[in-house]
């Protein structure tokens, strides 16, 4: 697990809210309700690494300013 408080996503977006990340063997989307409509969990497959990215958007930065919607 990690825990993203800045992340430079490049000059046009600048970066993304913080989150938390969950790293997990094998394909485990479907098991934790990942993208599904409404869902909070985010989830990328990595076959090439036998591993899923959860990710997981967090309501605050880490001086407990609120991030935007």
């Amino acid at each position: 697990m990690c825990y993203m408080m800045q992340q430079y996503l490049g000059d046009q977006d600048k970066s993304w809210r913080p989150h938390l990340m969950f790293f997990i063997s094998g394909n485990a989307e479907k098991s934790w309700g990942a993208n599904l409509p409404g869902s909070p969990i985010m989830a990328a497959d990595d076959p090439e690494e036998r591993v899923t990215i959860f990710l997981v958007g967090v309501g605050q930065w880490s001086d407990a300013t609120p991030t935007p919607d």
